[in-house]
């Protein structure tokens, strides 16, 4: 085989290393992206729970402070008593009184519900708490997992750009030029095996006479079909 031949089948292995170590780094943003919606929406279900309970004990609150008043406006009527002096009087003083009992018991009634209501959401509350933390610890194991694995593809990604330059250094720079330009057009694969007359680019058979010539491993030649830089492998390699 050629040593321009070797050389880029090297460059080659060491450039798909090299993209598959840039698409792990690039990638992992995305995901903790991921991670982090996945808690927000957690975090948007505890915020709205929290929000109904809060609700709930201000309404409870404020019911409790209208039945006060009424108590209040209960006892100053009923100190009125000793000033009635007719039984009519004394009759509408007592369907005042009365009237505004039922207000009392009506609001007193809407208390219990309340209450049970912030019983139940309370224990929605407690749920949710249990969730988000849940939520929250996978998510930050998750970013450590991730940081590691960044900082182990990015290690490994500068040791690939080091070995890379040792192997251009010999390449002949039109050979190299060309190469490039492959790399490029063809999505990271400049340089491809053939294995049963076929371009494992492309997936397309290649010439008899062309195939012959590829399987000496001599000079460079490109694929008919998508151009990239072909060879043959034997079985014992």
């Amino acid at each position: 085989m050629k040593e321009n031949i070797k050389l880029l089948i090297e460059l080659q292995k060491i450039d798909s290393a090299i993209l598959k170590k840039k698409t792990i780094i690039n990638t992992m943003p995305s995901k903790i992206l991921a991670v982090d919606q996945s808690f927000k929406e957690v975090q948007s279900l505890y915020d709205k729970q929290k929000q109904k309970y809060e609700l709930l004990e201000k309404k409870k609150r404020d019911k409790e402070k209208e039945v006060e008043d009424i108590n209040e406006r209960i006892k100053k009527i009923k100190a009125r008593t000793s000033e009635i002096k007719t039984n009519k009087e004394y009759q509408a003083h007592l369907k005042e009184i009365e009237t505004i009992e039922k207000e009392r018991y009506a609001m007193e009634d809407e208390i219990l519900v309340t209450m049970e209501e912030i019983d139940s959401t309370s224990k929605a509350l407690k749920a949710e708490e249990i969730k988000i933390k849940a939520e929250k610890d996978k998510a930050e194991a998750f970013k450590k997992e991730v940081e590691k694995e960044i900082a182990e593809a990015e290690k490994e990604l500068n040791d690939l750009k080091v070995k890379r330059v040792e192997i251009v250094k010999p390449v002949d720079a039109e050979i190299y030029n060309d190469y490039m330009t492959l790399l490029e057009a063809c999505k990271g694969l400049a340089v491809t095996e053939v294995k049963d007359e076929i371009c494992q680019g492309c997936n397309m058979n290649i010439p008899p006479q062309i195939f012959v010539e590829i399987k000496k491993n001599e000079e460079i030649i490109q694929c008919p079909q998508c151009r990239r830089i072909l060879y043959w492998k034997e079985k014992n390699e």
